[in-house]
């Protein structure tokens, strides 16, 4: 199926970022977009737009905000996709907007996270020593040297890295009815942490009825950054399938794992 075959309702694509990061990492992605599609990146608390507001580490406070920013979109169909912490965040508001305004999204992106499921408690990020919670960043591979080591830098941005570490560090599943729409789940090859057991990604499956696909990338945890356009050939085309099913009557997508 060609793009131009996909119906030209518009349809709303919200993003989220990795922890640490704004909504500018999606700046590139607006123009690489087929037009029906119309990109809303979401902004977190203490950076980007939302830099002079104090960093959020509540989940309810967090999804307060999002679904305060998401509300006006959701009378048509909307997509969400996140990288990482913006993955666990996306599922949430999915989950919250489906509580509060009886709407879900038609897709769900996952990239370079754990499944819910699969999540362990971590407390200790807002309070363990700054040299302790450096050298996690860093080992992360997500921000170089020269700027870990930059002190004005680094007061400027560790409030809300922590904050976004403890968010993740805190986050409780729970048992709770799965979405229903088509769900894509990416992972990196390279990702250690993730990719070293299958069912960290795997479990994603657990979290909606729809159609699943898992694909994997040739990187690192950041492939977000480093393979941009593969990442944004794969939600498109995955993004295709389920926004024509969504509003066809056709025979519904298959689970796939390739």
């Amino acid at each position: 199926m060609s793009r131009t075959e996909v119906a030209t309702e518009a349809l709303t694509l919200f993003c989220l970022p990795y922890a640490g990061g704004s909504a500018a990492i999606y700046r590139d992605w607006a123009e690489r977009l087929p037009h029906w599609i119309r990109l809303v990146p979401l902004h977190m608390p203490g950076r980007g737009v939302r830099h002079a507001m104090r960093p959020l580490h509540r989940w309810r406070e967090l999804l307060d905000l999002l679904v305060e920013d998401a509300q006006p979109f959701v009378t048509r169909p909307f997509a969400i996709f996140g990288h990482s912490m913006g993955a666990l965040v996306g599922i949430e508001l999915a989950q919250a907007l489906r509580r509060r305004h009886g709407v879900s999204p038609v897709w769900f992106g996952a990239s370079a996270c754990k499944a819910p499921s699969r999540r362990e408690p971590e407390h200790h990020w807002l309070t363990c020593p700054e040299s302790e919670f450096i050298d996690e960043v860093r080992s992360l591979n997500g921000m170089p040297d020269e700027l870990l080591g930059n002190r004005e830098f680094m007061e400027l941005v560790l409030p809300f890295l922590r904050a976004d570490f403890h968010l993740c560090g805190s986050y409780e599943y729970r048992q709770r009815e799965p979405l229903d729409c088509a769900m894509l789940v990416l992972g990196g090859s390279q990702d250690d942490e993730i990719h070293g057991e299958p069912e960290n990604l795997a479990a994603w499956a657990r979290e909606t009825t729809g159609p699943y696909e898992q694909k994997e990338i040739d990187a690192g945890h950041f492939f977000i950054n480093t393979h941009r356009a593969g990442v944004i050939d794969h939600v498109v085309g995955s993004l295709a399938r389920a926004f024509h099913t969504h509003g066809s009557s056709g025979a519904p997508l298959q689970r796939s794992y390739a």
